[in-house]
């Protein structure tokens, strides 16, 4: 009986006691490529300029809130300052290094993401290590292949969106959850939901409402940690959100207001009822997402992960306006549950002819992953005709021109054009909308939409200004069986220099 308990045993500790030397370097590679990420697409877009913004201006406005951008361009609804103020405080002594060293201020845009991807890995580590606790060396050590091959989660993770914000904090609760610690769940997950994104409650309430019908934690203490919750985040939010807007505020309160009460964020597009079935989860997931199926059958354990992922995202599904970063909290959820499923498979790879063939095939579909990987990330680095554009007038004036102004459409401020772009101090840079013809004439240079040279946007101002420069954009994806690889990626004009 003995040695039926010590083999029993051994056999727990080969599949779960990690190998320090492969994670550190699937540590390294993770970082790496997130890294990476950040190399190839350096702009943003128009949803992650709040942030991006707030972080620029709590950089070189300091105390001077009266400097900020959101006084101007204060966006729809208001957002709170937290998750900035925090990339922020890390990264002013980087930023401050580049000052010194005469450094462009857009390496600055590069420092403040490159801390929010590793801020929000950092966390993905803790996640992982409970995985690894939970579940097992294998399990965790899939969860980390899995997502190195998958495009969305590492390009959102320097994205400084709301959503990513609120991974950091998610990915903590999360890790709570599975090491068993119902107290810090709680506090941290209601960090999430009452300061980034009120939505987590459906995700984040069914892994709770899980814990309490099973008795693994007791409804008192879930009222007495959810009321000190409330008495400490509300409160910092309110008093930090209030100075830097200026009036009494709780900013995640009016975007939930907004976005359930009054059901305005379908003006934004709708999509389908089952849009995040049939389209994000297998864009996000690739070809792991086969593995899910299975994984239940496999390791009865997954059920208490694909739980609250399938209730959150069916019950998300329910608000009309949808999009794949809304349900981004899920992927290393769901890619646990796959991971287990990859690690089975590949523990018994040795059993059988038909094992091996399955363990071949893992190792394919991930290869699968990394090429579907790689096609998004070239598709993505096209998207961002704005922050091309402002770079290409950079290195065209700079050195001739000390002293211009210069006028941003709106295409242009919407897809990769930020505080951080603007670099040289003497030229000025304008974002006024709906100026008149004769106004955009004053201006020493232009950045004007387009999809032709002789296009009608462009006609008014050829009397007056050249043509020295265009920026091509994405437009969509070929189909060529003559060529190798048979994709081809089109673009056309969409912002022209003058």
């Amino acid at each position: 009986m003995t040695d039926m308990v010590n083999t029993r045993e051994k056999m727990v500790d080969k599949y779960t006691v990690p190998n320090s030397q492969v994670e550190k370097v699937l540590d390294c590679l993770l970082y790496s490529l997130s890294l990476f990420y950040i190399a190839v697409c350096p702009f943003t877009k128009v949803e992650e300029s709040y942030n991006l913004q707030a972080m620029h201006d709590l950089l070189h406005h300091g105390a001077d809130v009266d400097q900020y951008d959101h006084h101007t361009f204060p966006g729809v609804v208001p957002r709170t300052f937290l998750g900035p103020l925090c990339v922020a405080i890390i990264s002013f002594p980087l930023t401050s290094m580049v000052t010194l060293l005469g450094g462009s201020k857009f390496i600055h845009q590069l420092i403040v993401r490159a801390v929010l991807t590793c801020l929000v890995l950092g966390s993905f580590r803790v996640y992982r290590s409970a995985v690894r606790n939970r579940f097992g060396t294998q399990v965790s050590t899939w969860l980390t292949l899995l997502t190195m091959s998958q495009f969305h989660f590492l390009f959102y993770s320097s994205r400084p969106l709301p959503n990513t914000m609120a991974l950091v904090p998610v990915l903590l609760s999360l890790s709570f959850w599975l090491n068993s610690n119902p107290t810090m769940f709680i506090f941290t997950a209601a960090s999430s939901i009452l300061i980034f994104r009120g939505e987590l409650a459906m995700f984040l309430g069914a892994v709770l409402l899980m814990e309490l019908v099973v008795g693994k934690v007791s409804l008192l203490r879930v009222l007495v940690v959810g009321l000190v919750s409330l008495l400490v985040w509300i409160p910092l939010t309110v008093a930090v959100d209030s100075f830097f807007w200026g009036r009494l505020l709780w900013p995640e309160a009016e975007v939930m207001y907004f976005n359930l009460v009054l059901n305005k964020s379908s003006d934004w597009g709708v999509q389908p009822l089952l849009w995040y079935f049939y389209s994000a989860l297998p864009r996000a997931l690739g070809s792991s997402l086969l593995l899910l199926p299975l994984a239940p059958i496999l390791d009865r354990r997954t059920i208490i992960l694909l739980f609250p992922c399938i209730t959150f995202i069916s019950l998300y599904s329910l608000l009309p306006h949808k999009e794949l970063r809304f349900i981004i909290y899920t992927f290393p959820v769901l890619n646990t549950a796959a991971g287990a499923t990859a690690a089975r498979f590949w523990i018994n790879r040795s059993k059988s002819f038909f094992s091996r063939l399955i363990s071949l095939a893992l190792l394919g579909h991930l290869v699968l992953n990394l090429l579907a990987s790689s096609t998004l990330l070239h598709i993505s680095s096209l998207n961002y005709p704005g922050g091309q554009a402002i770079r290409t007038l950079h290195q065209l004036e700079v050195a001739t021109t000390p002293h211009l102004s210069v006028h941003l459409d709106v295409l242009a401020c919407q897809t990769g054009v930020t505080r951080f772009t603007q670099e040289v101090p003497g030229w000025v840079y304008d974002k006024t909308e709906e100026l008149t013809d004769e106004e955009l004439g004053r201006f020493t240079h232009l950045v004007v939409a387009g999809q032709h040279r002789d296009t009608l946007q462009l006609k008014p101002f050829l009397e007056t200004h050249k043509i020295i420069g265009q920026v091509d954009s994405f437009t969509g994806v070929r189909f060529s069986y003559t060529k190798i690889p048979p994709v081809e990626v089109e673009s056309k004009p969409a912002l022209y220099i003058l």
